[in-house]
């Protein structure tokens, strides 16, 4: 308030200055246009030409800024702008609408004048991709790395995996090996290419990475991880090489039912079925798992006793479960005990149809001489099969 009332009376001051200085007789001014003359004093003449110049500078100010970023040329550029924008918006349109020739038209056409050219050439070199043009892909993404360095490593993720969409494996491997290993996606489609080749032991020199760098969720690492090792166990016959890929296998992971299953198969292979039924019974202890059931019932040992003992104690905590009651039917038709065998075949029925169940049954009929039972469970077993592909 008072530096606007110090304003004022300066103001004040100032214009009674002006106005003694015009009433002043000291001289005068003469213009003459023609025959048109103007006289005046001095000091209006001053007046008006210090006013006339201050308008004059203020105006050519405005013009600059009208013209400036701050006006008109900002005005024209941001419009230009928002138009090449909404066209790049609208190539991802079609992108994501998976309408790919429309979509590289656009996105290649607004790329020059777009305030963010990567997207545009990325994103034309993957409708590109799409839409089986490989070869312009390439050659779009080679833009990419050419004018914005910075953007090579998507360039190259993205080449890569259109490989392997298009199972060239190796090509695809050759590229993410030569870029940064610790990157989350170059790992996620590393794992992705060794999968596919069954490649179980590169896979599993990648799973600490993989794990570190959280590049997969949970689930998805589990799943991963259950692969690889159920992979590099499948077919192994050496017990040698058995034991050390369990060895390998991290103790919380050994749990996991396909992983289990995969090392008794292991063992069996290697004709260590005995020490196959110690894992099996350990892991059904831990966890009562009806895969592991089933492959409990399909050993074949010398000397099924013990298997058989096994099995019926479980059945006094687990009486009415089909997959048990299965695999002791198995395990006494394999040991000859014919009578006990059809009692578990028939309670498993009962509980549980299925097609297995009545071809077992009728086998071990057949065996005990009674061959209209065994005709019988095979039409049973024929019918249930034909009602469960229409259902």
């Amino acid at each position: 308030m008072r530096y606007m009332l110090l304003i004022s009376l300066l103001a004040l001051l100032l214009g009674a200055a002006v106005v003694w200085l015009v009433q002043q007789e000291q001289g005068y001014l003469l213009i003459s246009l023609g025959t048109t003359t103007v006289e005046m004093s001095f000091w209006v003449g001053a007046l008006i030409y210090v006013t006339s110049s201050v308008l004059f500078i203020c105006i050519l100010m405005i013009l600059r800024w009208l013209l400036d970023a701050g006006g008109i040329r900002h005005w024209w550029k941001s419009l230009r702008t928002a138009k090449h924008v909404s066209k790049t918006a609208k190539g991802l349109q079609f992108y994501l609408g998976a309408d790919w020739t429309s979509a590289i038209q656009i996105l290649r056409k607004s790329m020059v004048n777009s305030s963010m050219p990567q997207i545009n050439l990325l994103f034309a070199a993957k409708a590109s991709m799409q839409n089986n043009q490989l070869e312009q892909a390439r050659a779009l993404l080679d833009d990419l790395r050419e004018a914005y360095p910075e953007s090579a490593l998507y360039a190259d993720l993205c080449l890569a995996e259109a490989l392997i969409e298009r199972l060239e494996l190796e090509e695809a491997i050759e590229i993410l090996t030569a870029l940064d290993g610790d990157h989350k996606t170059v790992l996620r489609l590393l794992c992705k290419c060794y999968q596919l080749q069954s490649n179980w032991h590169k896979l599993s020199t990648l799973l600490p990475s993989v794990k570190r760098r959280m590049a997969l969720c949970e689930e998805d690492f589990d799943s991963l991880q259950t692969d690889c090792y159920t992979g590099l166990l499948a077919d192994k016959k050496d017990l040698g090489a058995i034991e050390e890929i369990w060895s390998a296998i991290p103790r919380t992971v050994r749990r996991t039912p396909n992983i289990l299953l995969a090392y008794a198969e292991a063992l069996v292979l290697s004709g260590r079925s005995e020490k196959a039924l110690t894992v099996l019974a350990k892991g059904l202890k831990n966890q009562w798992q009806g895969s592991l059931v089933e492959r409990f019932g399909k050993l074949q040992l010398e000397n099924s006793t013990k298997q058989l003992a096994m099995g019926e104690q479980w059945l006094l905590e687990h009486t009415e479960d089909p997959q048990l009651l299965f695999a002791l039917g198995r395990i006494c038709r394999h040991m000859n005990f014919l009578g006990k065998a059809r009692d578990y075949m028939t309670s498993t029925i009962a509980i549980q149809p299925s097609a297995e169940a009545y071809y077992e049954l009728a086998q071990v009929l057949a065996v005990m001489g009674d061959t209209k039972g065994s005709e019988d469970m095979y039409q049973r077993g024929l019918k249930f099969v034909v009602q469960s592909l229409a259902d």
